[in-house]
């Protein structure tokens, strides 16, 4: 399946879910298909999307948190799968965008592509809930019972490379202002105070 085709699947069931991005592909696609600016976007921090998302749906138990990170972010923090286990957020669901490759600098291929199952790799963690799906259609139909119940739930989207991803813009924003967005539509959204008075 193509990655924007996984986005617009996962945009029509996201419900009041916080969302959280990996820098990159998977991140402009999200946008993308969005506009969401209660999504924070990781730009500059590969690999600390999940980290990001579980202190969130830690802090928040109440509020459905996904990450959306990338096959590559994820590789360069594979300690996150065993934080999430030990962790067990029921609120967490972390949705992999895995096309095998590094797509933002030119495509390059992924070390051990094509033989890391990277579900078996979250089950092996800990987190029981893991499926990989590779179909637009497979994964409409397994997102009801994914959302449902308790998490942490791991879900390996296999995508297909895709070379015009530079075609995609991304948000128009970079870090203080997407901070500042991010936080003041959780403030909105909850009734809870993120930023002091001299505003951080």
């Amino acid at each position: 399946m193509r990655a924007a085709d996984a986005m617009a699947v996962l945009a029509k069931h996201r419900g009041d879910a916080v969302v959280v991005c990996a820098l990159g592909m998977a991140a402009n696609e999200w946008w993308a298909a969005t506009q969401s600016e209660d999504t924070f976007y990781m730009h500059g921090a590969m690999g600390f999307a999940a980290s990001f998302a579980l202190g969130l749906a830690a802090a928040r138990p109440e509020l459905p948190v996904w990450v959306i990170n990338a096959d590559g972010s994820l590789c360069m923090n594979l300690g996150c799968l065993l934080t999430e286990a030990q962790q067990a957020p029921r609120n967490l669901r972390h949705f992999l965008v895995d096309n095998g490759v590094y797509q933002t600098v030119g495509a390059v291929p992924m070390v051990n592509r094509g033989r890391t199952d990277f579900a078996a790799m979250a089950r092996a963690a800990g987190i029981p809930r893991a499926v990989a799906i590779s179909d637009t259609a497979a994964l409409d139909a397994a997102l009801p019972e994914l959302l449902a119940g308790d998490g942490p739930v791991f879900a390996d989207l296999q995508v297909e490379p895709d070379t015009s991803h530079r075609a995609i813009p991304p948000m128009p924003y970079e870090g203080p202002e997407m901070k500042y967005r991010f936080g003041r539509a959780l403030e909105k959204r909850l009734g809870i105070t993120v930023f002091g008075p001299q505003g951080y």
